[in-house]
């Protein structure tokens, strides 16, 4: 972790990624039919940098829940929004782990 970040509290970071996520999902909301999906990859790309692998899971599921939720307001009657949905939360889940795959990447290459 970086030096400026080893003093926030994991409970501190994990808030603040969840604030974004519900955020995004009010926006989401707000924005209807629009997908605002690629803004989700900031508390996702956040939390997976600082916390690794169970925070980004974590985050993605939050995610995933988020945009359920806002689908599920936005939408009529549409069943196609349970997969959508899915599929938000798999590509977010893939961008995560690459990710926390470039970061282990660069440290191990900095460390050498």
């Amino acid at each position: 972790m970086p030096k400026p970040m080893q003093s926030v509290p994991t409970w501190l970071l994990l808030l603040a990624g969840c604030l974004m996520v519900a955020g995004l999902g009010y926006l989401d909301y707000v924005t209807g039919d629009y997908s605002i999906l690629v803004f989700y990859v900031i508390p996702v790309s956040f939390i997976t940098w600082f916390l690794g692998r169970g925070g980004s899971v974590f985050i993605c599921l939050a995610s995933g829940a988020a945009r359920l939720i806002s689908d599920y307001y936005s939408y009529s009657a549409s069943s196609i929004r349970y997969w959508n949905s899915f599929q938000d939360m798999v590509f977010l889940l893939m961008v995560g782990f690459l990710i926390g795959s470039v970061k282990r990447l660069l440290l191990k290459d900095g460390s050498e």
